[in-house]
């Protein structure tokens, strides 16, 4: 198993159970990341409950939530997913941050994307979400 510059051979019967990628865009200042995360769902669980419960710990974690909503998204493949975007704000300026769920065979897999609020233009958004909508089940 390759985690980023390490290799690891677990113990024998072990398998993954959760698997999270961090990526951050090499610039100066604060910059954009993205974070991709593979766990188990709760068994018998809709993508539309996850959402709702998603949302709600969001808005009670993140101090100065604001402009906050919900809309459907298709990735590449055809599968459906919820985008949840808000901004809140930071010593740094304030950010955007677009959180992508997916729901796969009870296998949940989301995607944080945060983006300094004043370099967000609508070409990179485009580019991003284009990225995200790559995602598919192996």
């Amino acid at each position: 198993m390759n985690v980023e510059g390490f290799t690891f051979t677990p113990p024998a019967g072990f398998r993954t159970e959760e698997q999270t990628i961090a990526l951050r865009m090499g610039v100066d200042g604060p910059a954009p990341s993205l974070i991709v995360q593979s766990k188990p769902a709760r068994a018998g669980v809709s993508l539309e409950e996850l959402a709702g419960q998603t949302f709600s710990e969001l808005s009670q974690t993140i101090p100065g939530m604001k402009g906050a909503s919900r809309s459907e998204f298709t990735f590449a493949d055809g599968g459906n997913g919820i985008v949840l975007a808000y901004n809140f704000p930071t010593a740094t300026g304030e950010l955007r941050q677009y959180f992508v769920l997916r729901l796969d065979k009870q296998r949940l897999c989301t995607v944080t994307l945060t983006l300094p609020s004043a370099s967000l233009t609508e070409g990179n958004a485009r580019l991003f979400m284009s990225a995200i909508a790559s995602i598919t089940p192996a």
